[in-house]
């Protein structure tokens, strides 16, 4: 008779409903901030990011711990692998995240925006970039392509800072900066700003598809419900300005997948 019940209820499992997270007490997040930010201390990191985990968190009553990453590349690999529940990470690094099964469920309110600055009167060679397949390196090739502007070499460096140092070293005449660098070298005179970069969303909350819907809404709304001192916690780990979150699981990312595949990557 017991063996009869037990096979009953067998029968019974494909039927039920089942979240991967429902019943776990602990879930983890991976969080790339960017190439303004890619040196941040692993302490501070952690300091400045566990505000941010732990509203996640507690949305869902488990305890959230942020991974950090350095280069695009590991955390790529990563989402490969499925090996975070939550990225929050920028907008071309939330392209491969959504060709790995994780869903967007609220991004920063505000957008990216960028230049590309050059030398004043100087013929432009060369090109200083960010690490490869970043914002600002995509969505610059993209512009020059779009704008017919042919450019014999480009070099790719580790941060915003090192772009500029590239072009005030003169081993590039132009680079791709977020607008708030870019402001601040045109405001020294020397530099002017060459072509805007198309806007487009930002730092975007990706959650794995193993979370249900209504787990993904409790993330988005908690997102969205971060009291200004979370906000300004998490604005340390990161280079982009944040200001509060927007719920937007219809972010539109084409631009800047189809300037990922004109450059190649």
């Amino acid at each position: 008779m017991l063996r009869r019940h037990f096979l009953a209820s067998l029968a019974l499992l494909p039927a039920l409903p089942f979240s991967a997270h429902a019943a776990k007490s602990e879930f983890s997040i991976g969080i790339y901030p960017g190439t303004g930010k890619a040196d941040v201390p692993a302490w501070d990191f952690r300091t400045w990011a566990m505000p941010f985990a732990q509203a996640l968190g507690a949305t869902l009553d488990a305890k959230c711990t942020p991974t950090l990453f350095r280069s695009i590349k590991h955390i790529t690999r990563s989402m490969e692998d499925g090996r975070m529940d939550l990225y929050f990470v920028p907008p071309s690094v939330a392209v491969a995240a959504l060709d790995n099964k994780y869903s967007p469920v609220a991004r920063v309110r505000d957008q990216a925006t960028g230049m590309l600055v050059r030398r004043k009167g100087a013929t432009v060679t060369t090109v200083a970039l960010t690490e490869k397949e970043s914002w600002l390196d995509v969505m610059a090739r993209y512009t020059l392509k779009r704008n017919k502007q042919a450019v014999a070499n480009f070099i790719n460096l580790k941060t915003q800072e090192d772009v500029m140092l590239a072009m005030q070293r003169d081993y590039a005449q132009a680079g791709s900066l977020r607008s708030k660098l870019a402001d601040e070298l045109v405001g020294k005179g020397e530099y002017e700003i060459w072509y805007p970069l198309p806007t487009t969303p930002d730092f975007t909350l990706m959650a794995s598809d193993h979370f249900n819907a209504a787990e993904q809404d409790k993330l988005g709304a908690a997102a969205v419900a971060l009291s200004p001192e979370v906000i300004q916690s998490l604005q340390k780990t990161i280079h982009s300005k944040v200001t509060g979150f927007a719920i937007d699981k219809q972010a539109d990312y084409k631009m800047i997948k189809q300037a990922i595949k004109e450059a190649g990557y």
